[in-house]
C-alpha cells in the first residue's frame, strides 16, 4: 500500500514538473522576439476653460499702511468682479499675498527700509471663455496694475482622447504587421501598450493691458481693454507605445 501511494506521488511530481516545463518553453518562445511601434495623434478643439491672474502692488512708508491700501483696491476689484461672474461658471479666490521691505543705503554703507511694497494675487476661472476680455476690462478698470498669467485649457478631454485612441492603435497595428512581414515573420498577439492623453494648454502673457492703462490717456486705454482676446486652439494629444510578439 505505501509503495502504491509512492508511485502516485511521483506520477504527481512528474505531472507538474512536466507542466513548468512546458510554461517554460511557452514563455521563452513568447519573449523570443517582438516589434515596438509607437505614435501619436492630436486634435484642436475650442477651449473651455480659462484663467486670468491679476495683481495689485503697492508701496507706502509703513507696512500697515501699503496692507490696508492693498486691501481696499483688492476688494474693489472682487467686488467689482462679482457683479459680471456667476456662480455656475466662474470662481474668484486670492492666489497670494504678500509684505515686503525695500531698503536703501546711507551715506555710511548701512542699510536701512525705505519703505515697503505689498502685492496681492486675484485669480478668476471660468468656464465661460468669452468672459475674459471683460474681466481683465473690470479688473484693471478697479485698479488691478498687471496681470500675471492667462491661459486657456479643456476640461473633460477623456471623450477625446477615447475617440483618438482606435484609429491611431490600428495604424501601429498595420505598421507592425508590415515590418514583421519585411522581416520574414508575423505577429502573434500583444505584449505590452502604454498610452497616455495630455492638453496642450494655451498661455499667453496679459501684462500689456496694465501698460496700456499707464501712460496713457483714459479714452484709450479703456478702447484698448475692449479689445477682443483671441483663444486659439488646444490640443489634445494622446501617445500610444505598443509591443507584438512576432512568430
Amino acid at each position: 500500500m505505501k509503495k502504491t501511494f509512492f508511485v502516485i506521488a511521483l506520477c504527481f511530481a512528474c505531472l507538474s514538473y512536466s507542466q513548468i516545463a512546458f510554461a517554460s518553453i511557452d514563455q521563452v518562445k513568447k519573449e523570443s522576439g517582438y516589434i515596438s511601434v509607437s505614435g501619436s495623434d492630436t486634435k484642436e478643439v475650442n477651449p473651455n476653460f480659462a484663467s486670468v491672474t491679476f495683481a495689485v502692488e503697492n508701496t507706502a512708508s509703513e507696512a500697515k499702511k501699503a496692507t490696508e491700501e492693498n486691501n481696499a483696491i483688492s476688494n474693489k476689484i472682487i467686488t467689482a468682479l462679482k457683479t459680471v461672474t456667476t456662480a455656475e461658471s466662474d470662481v474668484i479666490k486670492t492666489n497670494n499675498f504678500s509684505v515686503r521691505p525695500n531698503y536703501s543705503k546711507t551715506n555710511d554703507g548701512k542699510s536701512v527700509i525705505k519703505n515697503y511694497t505689498a502685492v496681492n494675487s486675484i485669480s478668476i476661472e471660468t468656464k465661460d471663455v468669452n468672459k475674459i476680455s471683460n474681466f481683465i476690462k473690470v479688473a484693471i478698470s478697479s485698479g488691478a496694475n498687471r496681470t500675471e498669467g492667462l491661459y486657456y485649457s479643456y476640461e473633460s478631454s477623456k471623450d477625446i482622447c477615447n475617440d483618438l485612441y482606435p484609429a491611431l492603435i490600428k495604424s501601429l497595428s498595420d505598421q507592425a504587421v508590415l515590418i514583421a512581414k519585411s522581416a520574414g515573420t508575423t505577429i502573434d498577439g500583444i505584449k505590452h501598450i502604454n498610452a497616455s492623453c495630455n492638453i496642450d494648454t494655451v498661455v499667453s502673457n496679459g501684462r500689456f493691458y496694465a501698460k496700456a492703462m499707464s501712460g496713457a490717456s483714459s479714452d484709450s486705454a479703456q478702447e484698448s481693454l475692449l479689445t477682443p482676446v483671441e483663444t486659439g486652439k488646444v490640443k489634445v494629444r494622446v501617445y500610444i507605445n505598443a509591443d507584438f510578439y512576432v512568430k
